[in-house]
């Protein structure tokens, strides 16, 4: 509807205004001819024809002097008129807008058959990592970056990889286009905690189901994301801190075993899963021992999320599962799809 009446409106200033202006030059021409000359209907409208046509005179021509200063004003009057009215009838189809409207309708119908598909906003240094990894995973994609260089250097690396907004992603207008609504993730790594705040809010508002991830530069605006409803939260600030103190602490350290498994060719289809625990799963109020992820999926289970806590890593052997926990695991496909099945039902 928005884009409808962009277009509407585009049609208005484009062409209805010089349109309208010819028309205003031959009806005044037309009826100043029949009163100040008394020409017939018929009779004004050919030199009306002949005057715009710039032909010249030959039975039919003014004869009073008011009828010849008034012709004068009306050549000239039709001249500039007729000249802004080509102008801007032709920069309206040459310059392309009507083109660039058309093919933003045509992203739009693609837009609404979208649905399961993940927003990024923001085409950052993290956002052009995250975009990248999901399109290598074959994951539908909508882009949102306000960023004029930005946007240029997306049209020209990408192309018609995925779906790109020029738009600025605090506005719900934005995020509607994008298809907030039937989104599976969306993604902000904006360049400030205020912009991605907001987006969250908005996410959230717009839609309740979506699963928002978003970045945090300052450690102590953690809280207000969760109060937004923000449904994991990155901290470069956190990551790094835990990463000094693993390493400062331990022989063997995790993140090293991270990179490891991703320098390893045979390792390659192994990553990370973030499993949620649904009701009637067969795991709730089970022990981590009694559970036996590992050997019934050949998983290895690191942490977990709670309703009340943050990421616990190592769950103990007699911890509890209980409903809506994320376990936190490490594999491959298959494996994290069959844990998936096992937190589904029976």
């Amino acid at each position: 509807m928005r884009l409808r009446s962009r277009l509407r409106i585009l049609m208005l200033r484009e062409l209805l205004v010089p349109l309208l202006a010819l028309l205003t030059i031959i009806i005044v021409g037309f009826v100043g001819f029949m009163v100040i000359e008394g020409f017939s209907p018929l009779q004004s409208l050919y030199v009306m024809v002949i005057t715009f046509a710039t032909i010249g005179y030959g039975d039919i021509v003014p004869v009073t002097d008011t009828g010849k200063i008034f012709t004068i004003c009306l050549i000239i009057s039709g001249f500039t008129v007729g000249v802004y009215a080509i102008g801007k009838i032709s920069a309206f189809f040459v310059e392309g807008e009507l083109s660039k409207l058309l093919k933003l309708r045509k992203m739009n119908k693609v837009l609404d058959n979208m649905k399961n598909h993940y927003i990024v906003c923001g085409y950052g240094k993290t956002g052009k990592s995250v975009l990248e990894d999901l399109l290598e995973k074959g994951f539908e994609v909508v882009m949102i970056e306000s960023n004029a260089e930005r946007n240029e250097k997306l049209k020209e690396v990408y192309g018609q990889k995925f779906i790109h907004i020029d738009g600025d992603a605090t506005d719900d207008a934005v995020l509607i286009q994008a298809g907030v609504e039937r989104a599976k993730i969306l993604i902000s790594v904006l360049s400030t905690d205020a912009e991605n705040l907001f987006v969250t809010l908005s996410a959230k508002d717009l839609n309740k189901d979506v699963k928002v991830i978003t970045r945090v530069a300052e450690t102590n605006s953690t809280e207000k994301f969760r109060k937004a409803g923000a449904d994991f939260i990155v901290s470069p600030i956190e990551i790094a801190k835990d990463r000094i103190i693993s390493i400062a602490t331990t022989s063997a350290d995790f993140f090293s075993f991270v990179e490891f498994s991703g320098a390893k060719e045979e390792l390659k289809s192994y990553k990370f899963g973030l499993v949620e625990i649904h009701e009637g799963s067969d795991l709730i109020n089970k022990s981590y021992r009694d559970a036996n992820i590992p050997q019934r999926t050949n998983l290895v289970v690191i942490g977990y999320y709670s309703s009340q806590s943050e990421l616990q890593i190592n769950p103990k052997a007699d911890n509890i599962i209980q409903l809506g926990d994320r376990l936190l695991v490490f594999g491959n496909e298959p494996q994290i799809v069959a844990l998936k099945k096992i937190a589904h039902h029976n």
